[in-house]
């Protein structure tokens, strides 16, 4: 085919301006997306953290009351506050909103502080009525009346930070005024499903399906794992790492890693990751991917904001 006007005729010209997605479109997927796989992650840790407790609590048994999404179950929520608390070992409500995988409301009817198990962790509470309000990203508040106290059970770089900046900022009044301590303990990720299941989502899920989309769609979907470069600052990168999803190699092998050493193949996985993102995002800075490819890849990258968050 002739034409006069080479540069500008072309039997594609037609299709040139539809060709690839419009942001008008994808930017409200990606966001729907982000937002479903943010609400999974609180299902998920809500989901384990029920079972954990149902099956057999640890150090004390209270009698627990698992509600469910709260915005379901409102009326019953305002119920349970007002429930007198008369039995011997304490009682707990449950429940969990779009913000939040665990909401506890406890009450401890002994004189000092004990110990409950909620799921992933042990918390002392005060006596009386509490309530114990976990965040995703493995912080939790501890409120009692206007006093109220937040903690970092991850052991993330950024979680201590968040932690830092809740208690400075201050969430209701009284915050910087007579404490409650809010002491705790972490399970073993090994005896905790609440502790587990969740690591090991994080690390094999994304793992899978980047594998999967740099079979389908090339090289270029490596990008993607920067999603373990922001995991790293935002949840415990040596059980997200080493210790949650090698544990099965480790047991094979008889080998137990000491501390330092997890810590040190943690950082060298993390450093894998990024090379291989880094050869990703060199092969999509020379155009060999398409703009619908390049919509996963921010998804990925993304990702750990919405389950930190």
């Amino acid at each position: 085919m002739k034409t006069d006007n080479p540069e500008k005729g072309s039997v594609y010209q037609g299709n040139r301006e539809k060709a690839g997605p419009k942001l008008a479109l994808h930017l409200p997927l990606l966001l729907a997306a982000l937002i479903a796989a943010h609400f999974l992650n609180l299902f998920l840790q809500w989901s384990v953290i029920r079972r954990e407790l149902a099956e057999k609590p640890s150090f004390r048994s209270p009698e627990y009351t698992f509600i469910g999404f709260a915005p379901f179950h409102s009326g019953e929520i305002k119920a349970a506050q007002r429930l007198p608390n008369a039995a011997p070992a304490g009682r707990v409500f449950a429940f969990f909103d779009l913000l939040h995988p665990a909401v506890f409301m406890v009450w401890n009817n002994g004189e000092a502080e004990d110990f409950f198990d909620l799921g992933p962790l042990l918390v002392a509470v005060p006596a009386g009525a509490s309530r114990v309000t976990f965040f995703p990203g493995a912080v939790f508040l501890l409120r009692q009346g206007e006093r109220s106290v937040a903690r970092n059970f991850g052991g993330s770089i950024l979680g201590r930070f968040w932690t830092r900046s809740l208690n400075e900022k201050g969430i209701g009044p009284g915050l910087n005024n007579n404490k409650p301590p809010g002491s705790f303990v972490v399970k073993p990720a090994e005896g905790s499903v609440s502790q587990r299941i969740p690591y090991l989502i994080y690390f094999y899920l994304p793992l899978a399906l980047i594998a999967v989309a740099i079979a389908l769609r090339g090289a270029g979907m490596a990008a993607a794992f920067f999603y373990y470069a922001g995991m790293f600052f935002l949840f415990d990168f040596e059980k997200l790492l080493v210790s949650v999803p090698l544990a099965w190699l480790f047991n094979a092998l008889g080998v137990e890693l000491p501390d330092p050493w997890i810590k040190v193949l943690g950082v060298a996985m993390t450093l894998l990751f990024l090379a291989a993102a880094v050869f990703g995002l060199w092969r999509w800075r020379n155009r060999e991917m398409c703009r619908r490819d390049k919509w996963i890849v921010c998804f990925f990258i993304l990702l750990p904001f919405f389950l930190f968050f």
